[in-house]
This record gives C-alpha cells, structure tokens and sequence, in this order.
C-alpha cells in the first residue's frame, strides 16, 4: 500500500496545480487530460487517471459547486507545448550546478526576444516560476 502512495505522490506531481489549470482554461487551453482535478475534505487532488465521465475530460467543460469548480490537470508538458504552439513562446530551463550548485535558470523568449527570466534553487521552482509567468504574459496580451 505505500508503494501505491509514493506512486500517486510521484505522478501527482507531474501536473500543473488547480489555480494555474483554472488560469490555463481562461486562456484557452482545450486539450484531453489524464487526470482531473476534485476537492475532497477541502483539499484539491488530481484523479490519475481519468475515471471521471470523458464530458469533463477537458478544462472548458468543468462541472461546479457552490465552492469549487472541478477540471482536469494537465501535465507540465502539456501545458508547456500548449504556450509553445498557441503563442509561439519559447521556455528555458538551464541547470548552473556545475558552477553553481544548487540553481536552476527559467527564460522565456517570444519572437527571438526575452520576455522574461528568472533563477531558482530546484527544477521544479522554475517550472513553476516560468510557467506562471508563461500565464502572466498570455493574460496581459489578451487584456
């Protein structure tokens, strides 16, 4: 049984978080996803895999309630390939652990010129930092 959770531990963290699932909807992401995301006990988890009803498969078509607005969790690849393709925005992520253990540089480029960059202490802080920021400039050109 620990094995079990260690996997969905591990799988789980393999997608992007609720709020930026939301923000990705409102952007337009429109994709198939493997997991979903529900509230239980106040504490928003993915389901791996989607057993949910294929109606809600995607972040465009959630279901609600009064509190919680239920979608799925798209990988970080998938979103990542998603700003790539829709917005042509290009993203870095370079490891300085030869020279400097322990940081991770994040840039993000649109039409061969830098929007954004920023340097971090784990891979996994600059997926988050850049795909945040990938949200951040998506919304501002859309405003």
């Amino acid at each position: 049984m620990e094995n079990e959770i260690i996997k969905i531990n591990v799988m789980q963290n393999q997608f992007i978080n609720y709020n930026q699932s939301l923000a990705l909807k409102k952007l337009g992401f429109d994709e198939k996803c493997f997991g979903w995301y529900s509230q239980h006990k106040n504490k928003v988890t993915p389901h791996i895999p989607c057993s949910h009803n294929t109606d809600y498969n995607t972040v465009t078509r959630p279901w609600t309630t009064d509190e919680f607005e239920c979608c799925s969790a798209p990988l970080y690849q998938q979103a990542f390939r998603w700003f790539r393709d829709e917005y042509n925005l290009v993203f870095n992520f370079i490891s300085y652990s030869i020279v400097k253990p322990g940081e991770y540089h994040w840039s993000i480029t649109w039409h061969d010129v830098a929007k954004a960059s920023g340097i971090v202490k784990t891979y996994e802080e600059a997926e988050l930092a850049c795909l945040n920021k990938l949200i951040e400039i998506v919304k501002n050109k859309q405003d």
